[in-house]
């Protein structure tokens, strides 16, 4: 049965960069920004918090909403994430906390046009169609 997952995620910016995560997959690596899905009962400002702190360790505080991007999982479910711009309130990040089932194993602070290069290689291309229309 297809289902509609809501999602939140993180621009963190800091110095005309922005943060990136690698993930590694059992079939493939790539990068993206901070972030998952909304739990039932939770509202999305509270899952931005929670999901940051589990995958780099550090306290954000969220600006504003900046946009939406959209991808299909497994080809019946369908992600919307929600994408807000965010600070950082430390530096200090540390992959090594996260409770959850990721293999989260690098981070970089990058800029725009960095990013929108072939070296960075995305789950999905909304996510570079996010950030090449938002900055």
């Amino acid at each position: 049965m297809s289902k509609t997952i809501p999602a939140v995620k993180a621009i963190i910016q800091q110095n005309n960069k922005f943060l990136v995560i690698k993930q590694k997959l059992s079939t493939h690596t790539y990068w993206d920004i901070p972030g998952w899905k909304v739990e039932f009962d939770e509202n999305p400002y509270e899952t931005l918090n929670r999901e940051v702190m589990e995958e780099i360790n550090i306290p954000i505080d969220i600006i504003k909403p900046v946009w939406m991007f959209w991808f299909f999982r497994n080809d019946w479910d369908q992600v919307i994430c929600t994408t807000f711009l965010c600070e950082a309130k430390r530096n200090d990040m540390d992959l090594t906390k996260n409770p959850a089932i990721e293999n989260i194993t690098e981070y970089r602070w990058v800029t725009k046009e960095e990013f929108l290069s072939d070296e960075y290689r995305v789950d999905n291309e909304s996510l570079k169609e996010l950030i090449a229309s938002s900055f």
